[in-house]
């Protein structure tokens, strides 16, 4: 089939990272692919690594842009699209218009969820979520349980680390935590830099040292956190990191912080690298993650000491070795039973068969 996936975001992000493994996933399946992005898009360069034509579109009016709709238009009349999968709110509505302009032939629509933020696909041909909760949301929004569907994100696991080295935290002078993402809010990295500060007194034979990747709104509030928590020399902030390998490298213990998140495919990563993994129970990592099993868990509520909870998990990392290395293994059996490119191709096969029976 001829498919078309679009996304039009200025950022880097999971959803971003999302719609680069689908244009894998569904070249892989033997569909023709194009891609469609926003002019500024900063991963541009990652899709064109993977031979994906590419046709980028401006987007200055919003969810209504005229030009963006008209320009939509010609690109799937051109490529003579079949189906087109339109990932956030925005390139749903966006898409969705084009595509009734088209009256010569019928082009399905398939809207990703990466958020709950779901009403804009709701009336899609079919709607893909990341997870169970933004699912059954969008059955309560009327969409029809038969064109909805759960298909969480998955991960490249070529270059993976198969055999992971044993452990042992508690014989190292130096923990070094990682978080990753966009400094936003809800991704609430102040739980970790509060954390550090935390383990200061709680920890004083060790020391810590967090290692927050990314950028964002956030930036000089979590700078001047630091700061006023006297931490700033235990926190290093790297900006936007391009060879995950090697940061997944340099960290001792991946945590996920947030106060909100809906699938969370940094884990993914932490697992694929073998790294120990601490999260919050936010609802994607809930659905990734069992608490002791494959991570440390810790409950986000009452959220004034969610960095509490944090801190003591890492103490138990750094005392208990075999919970470690049992977790490390047991979280990289899930993630290839569940998460890998296979198992996400596997699922839009199944979507894209049920399109092409219709």
């Amino acid at each position: 089939m001829r498919i078309v996936n679009i996304i039009l975001t200025s950022q880097n992000g999971g959803a971003e990272q999302a719609f680069i493994d689908y244009c894998a996933a569904l070249r892989n399946l033997g569909h023709d692919v194009l891609g469609i992005i926003k002019n500024d898009a900063p991963y541009i360069s990652e899709v064109e690594k993977l031979g994906i034509k590419v046709k980028k579109v401006k987007n200055n009016f919003g969810y209504y842009d005229p030009f963006t709709i008209s320009d939509i238009k010609k690109i799937l009349q051109e490529f003579d699209a079949d189906v087109v999968f339109s990932h956030m709110g925005r390139s749903v509505v966006l898409a969705r218009k084009a595509i009734k302009k088209i009256k010569n032939k019928k082009i399905i629509e398939i809207a990703i969820n990466h958020s709950m933020n779901v009403k804009r696909s709701i009336g899609a041909d079919i709607v893909l979520s990341v997870n169970k909760v933004i699912f059954f949301r969008t059955i309560d929004l009327g969409q029809s349980e038969s064109t909805s569907f759960v298909i969480p994100n998955a991960i490249d696991l070529r270059d993976t680390i198969e055999i992971a080295p044993k452990i042992n935290l508690s014989e190292k002078d130096t923990i070094v935590i990682g978080s990753l993402g966009r400094f936003d809010k809800d991704k609430a990295f102040r739980f970790a830099i509060k954390a550090i500060k935390i383990l200061e007194t709680k920890f004083p034979s060790k020391k810590f040292l967090l290692k927050i990747a990314g950028s964002g709104q956030q930036d000089k509030f979590l700078r001047d956190l630091a700061k006023e928590l006297n931490v700033e020399d235990k926190i290093d902030f790297c900006g936007w990191i391009k060879d995950k390998k090697e940061f997944y490298s340099s960290i001792d213990i991946f945590c996920l912080p947030s106060q909100r998140e809906t699938f969370g495919l940094v884990l993914l990563e932490a697992m694929k690298y073998r790294k120990p993994i601490i999260s919050t129970n936010a609802d994607g990592p809930k659905e990734i993650l069992s608490n002791r099993i494959d991570s440390l868990i810790v409950e986000l509520e009452p959220l004034n000491n969610t960095e509490e909870r944090i801190a003591q998990a890492i103490i138990e990392m750094v005392e208990n070795p075999d919970l470690v290395n049992s977790m490390i293994e047991n979280s990289f059996i899930r993630l290839k039973e569940r998460f890998s490119y296979e198992s996400l191709e596997k699922r839009l096969k199944e979507i894209v068969g049920k399109v092409s029976a219709q």
